[in-house]
C-alpha cells in the first residue's frame, strides 16, 4: 500500500540576509503543489534538514511558527484522505487548504523552483516511488557532479542549458580527466532532468534537444579481459585456504554461471534444482534487469563440487574484498600477459590514451561473466543459446560483450578456411 504524501517546507530565499517566506510543497496527483504558508523566518533560524524553525529558548515566535507548520502538514493529509485520496482537483485542494488554515487574503507570490531545488525534490520523489537502488544511484551521483560544476563555474537556470552550456560542461569534465563513458552519463542525466522538468512545466527551453548531445567514442578499444578454460582450471587446481579460497571459489561460481556479482554473490539453495532427467539447473532472476535465466551446472567440471562444498550458498564477500583478492590470486597464478588498455577521456573530441598492463591487474568481479559468455562461444554454442543465460537483449549486444580479439578472430577464420580446403581435397 502506498504511503501518504508527506508535505515539505522550503524557504523562498534560503540564502537571504533577512526573513524569507516559507512555502509548502506537496505531491498531489502526480503534480507538485506549491502553497504559501504566509509565514516568514530568517534562514539562520531555520533547520533545513528538519524543515522547521531551530529550537531556541525564550523564542515563543519560533515555537508558534513550528506549531503552525505542523498544522499545515496535518491539514494536507486530512484533505488528501477526506477527498478520497486525491480525487479532487489541485485548485480544489488549495481552496480547502485555505478554508482549514483560515486564509482570507492573498499572500506573497510563490517562487519558481531553481534547477537544484527541482533536482532535490525529483530525487526524493524517485525514492518515494520505490525506484530500484541501482537505477537511483546514478541520478544521485551525477546530480552531485552537476552541483560541483555549478559551485565552480557559477549558478545556472533551466533556460541556460543549451549547446554552449554543454561545451562548458564537457570542458570542465575534461580538466578532471573524466573518462568518456562516465562523462556521457553526466550529460545524459542532465538531459533527463531537463526533460522531467519540462514535462512538469517548470521551463519551456528546448535548446538542449537534438542528436549529438553525447561525446562520440572512437573505435579504439582495449583487449577484452577474460579467463580461458585453462586459466579457470588453473585457479580451480590451486591449493588454498581461508580468505583466498573464498575469493577463488566465489569467482569460479560467477565464471561458471555467467551472472553479475549482485546475483552470484547471493545464491542460496532455493536458486538450484534438478530437472526430471536429473540435470542440475540454476534458476535466477537478475536484480538489475528482472530478467530470468536458467543455467545448466555441468558445463564446467569444477563448478558442482564447489557449490556442493558450500551447500549451494555463495561464500560471503563484498565486491571490494573480492576484487582486492582476485588481483593477488591471479598474480600468483601467473596471469601476467601484457594487455592493451585503451582509455578515452572527455573533451570536445574523445582523447585516447593507450598503455599495457599485466592481465592480473585488470581482473575483477565482472571478468567472470565475460569469461562465461566467451568460453561458451569458443566451445561452439551459438549466440542464441548463450543469450537466455546471460540476459542480453540482442545478439549484437552479446557479440560486443564476448572477448574475442582481432587476432583470435582472424586465426579462427583462417583455420576454418584451411579445414574446408582439406575437406574438398
Amino acid at each position: 500500500m502506498a504511503k501518504l504524501p508527506k508535505p515539505r517546507f522550503n524557504l523562498k530565499s534560503p540564502n537571504a540576509t533577512s526573513e524569507s517566506l516559507i512555502f509548502l510543497v506537496f505531491r498531489y496527483r502526480g503534480q507538485k503543489v506549491l502553497y504559501s504558508t504566509g509565514l516568514a523566518i530568517h534562514p539562520k533560524e531555520w533547520n533545513f534538514k528538519a524543515q522547521r524553525p531551530i529550537e531556541k529558548e525564550r523564542r515563543p515566535d519560533l515555537w508558534a511558527i513550528r506549531r503552525q507548520l505542523d498544522d499545515f502538514e496535518a491539514y494536507c493529509k486530512a484533505i488528501y484522505i477526506e477527498s478520497g485520496y486525491g480525487r479532487i482537483t489541485v485548485q480544489s485542494f488549495k481552496d480547502k487548504l485555505d478554508l482549514k488554515s483560515g486564509r482570507t487574503e492573498p499572500v506573497d507570490q510563490l517562487p519558481q523552483l531553481s534547477f537544484f531545488e527541482f533536482i532535490e525534490q525529483e530525487l526524493e520523489e524517485m525514492q518515494q516511488q520505490g525506484m530500484r537502488r541501482s537505477s537511483f544511484q546514478p541520478f544521485k551521483l551525477h546530480a552531485e557532479i552537476l552541483r560541483n560544476f555549478s559551485r565552480e563555474q557559477g549558478e545556472f537556470t533551466f533556460e541556460d542549458i543549451d549547446w554552449n552550456f554543454r561545451l562548458q560542461l564537457i570542458d570542465w569534465l575534461a580538466t578532471r580527466k573524466v573518462q568518456v563513458g562516465y562523462g556521457n552519463k553526466t550529460l545524459s542525466i542532465l538531459r533527463q532532468f531537463m526533460e522531467r522538468a519540462r514535462r512538469k512545466k517548470l521551463h519551456s527551453n528546448v535548446k538542449y534537444q537534438g542528436s549529438g548531445w553525447l561525446v562520440s567514442k572512437k573505435k579504439a578499444v582495449s583487449t577484452p579481459v577474460t579467463l580461458s578454460l585453462e586459466e579457470l582450471q588453473t585457479l580451480a587446481d590451486l591449493k588454498l585456504g581461508g580468505y583466498y579460497k573464498k575469493v577463488r571459489d566465489l569467482f569460479l561460481i560467477g565464471a561458471g554461471t555467467g551472472q553479475r556479482f549482485s546475483d552470484y554473490s547471493r545464491y542460496t539453495p532455493a536458486h538450484f534444482y534438478r530437472t526430471m532427467n536429473g540435470v542440475p539447473i540454476l534458476s535466477v532472476i537478475a536484480q538489475k534487469t528482472d530478467i530470468p535465466a536458467k543455467i545448466p551446472l555441468n558445463i564446467f567440471p569444477w563448478l558442482l563440487p564447489i557449490l556442493e562444498e558450500y551447500n549451494y550458498t555463495a561464500p560471503t564477500l563484498s565486491m571490494q574484498k573480492l576484487n582486492e583478492g582476485l588481483k593477488s590470486l591471479c598474480q600468483n597464478a601467473g596471469f601476467d600477459d601484457q594487455m592493451l588498455v585503451v582509455e578515452q577521456y572527455m573533451g570536445r573530441k574523445a582523447r585516447i590514451e593507450k598503455r599495457f598492463v599485466p592481465k592480473y591487474e585488470l581482473i575483477s568481479t565482472h571478468t567472470c561473466r565475460r569469461s562465461f559468455a566467451t568460453n561458451l562461444y569458443k566451445m561452439g554454442y551459438t549466440l542464441a543459446q548463450i543469450m537466455p543465460m546471460t540476459g542480453h537483449a540482442t545478439e549484437t549486444q552479446l557479440r560486443t560483450y564476448i572477448g574475442i580479439d582481432a587476432e583470435e578472430n582472424a586465426e579462427r577464420i583462417a583455420l576454418e578456411i584451411r579445414n574446408r580446403k582439406m575437406d574438398i581435397h
